[in-house]
């Protein structure tokens, strides 16, 4: 009589799994981004399945802002509701709830990012499809920076600080085409807001704020100093410390070293410090 052994699975309870509507859409994007910063580089089998993770996780989180307007507004047909065997809207029909339900109008390029990345949801899940690693990192980029931006102002989640507090966001932008799509996507707002900013001297982007002295891309920050020369206030990465020969008037001991931003430190090695000083 043959024996049959069934191997359980450790630290499994017998309870049910239960994942509400964020917390399944958060689970795909984490899922997403690992595939999409793995340390063993971004593959071809990499991409249909960040690809489907994405579009998984952006069709729930919109859905999520429309339940709650009211839950029945999921339902394709809200008759259905309460009923788990009723069909649910897809992402197509949920943008038009989302507009004409929830109040919530996207952007021209926002719609058109989510339908392009639908079809090729759709394709990869439904027949075979063809793209070039390059098309499918700018598709997620943008798709990344919609999610980021749409679930801080409409569903009050800041998914950025989760990813912050481990080096899940420093490797999202490590990926160009994401860091590209954020930094727009902050530029957009900042601009609309009347807020100066100024390229980051760490991350390069334009979202390095003058208000907060920090980036609101990568978190950099920096004090400003203020030039002894010109005397105008500057970042300390646009100033430097440097030595005046005691040989110059009124420079000596103490004062030998002075900070001077880079257009005066310019000015002086075409002058010489005797005379510009």
């Amino acid at each position: 009589m043959w024996a049959i052994r069934f191997k359980k699975l450790k630290h499994m309870s017998n309870s049910p799994i239960k994942f509400d509507l964020i917390s399944n859409a958060k689970s795909s994007l984490e899922h997403a981004v690992e595939h999409l910063t793995s340390s063993d580089g971004f593959e071809d089998k990499d991409v249909k399945h960040c690809i489907k993770d994405i579009a998984h996780a952006v069709e729930l989180f919109v859905k999520e802002r429309i339940r709650r307007v009211h839950p029945a507004f999921v339902w394709q047909n809200v008759d259905h509701y309460p009923s788990s065997e009723g069909y649910k809207i897809n992402s197509t029909t949920a943008i038009k709830r989302l507009e004409k339900i929830a109040g919530v109008i996207l952007g021209e390029d926002e719609r058109k990012t989510i339908e392009a990345c639908k079809k090729l949801r759709d394709s990869i899940e439904h027949y075979e499809f063809e793209l070039h690693t390059k098309e499918a990192k700018n598709i997620i980029g943008r798709m990344l920076a919609f999610i980021f931006g749409f679930t801080k102002k409409h569903l009050s989640l800041d998914l950025e600080q989760e990813f912050k507090k481990d080096d899940r966001w420093k490797n999202l932008l490590d990926v160009y085409e994401f860091w590209e799509a954020q930094s727009q996507l902050l530029e957009k707002q900042f601009e609309s807001e009347g807020k100066p900013v100024r390229d980051c001297p760490g991350c390069g982007a334009n979202t390095f704020l003058f208000e907060s002295c920090e980036c609101a891309l990568c978190g950099h920050t920096e004090h400003e100093v203020q030039c002894q020369t010109c005397g105008d206030y500057v970042l300390e990465s646009d100033a430097e410390i440097i030595h005046v020969d005691d040989s110059v008037e009124g420079y000596s001991g103490s004062e030998a070293d002075i900070i001077n931003c880079k257009e005066c430190i310019k000015e002086m090695e075409k002058l010489g410090p005797a005379d510009y000083l």
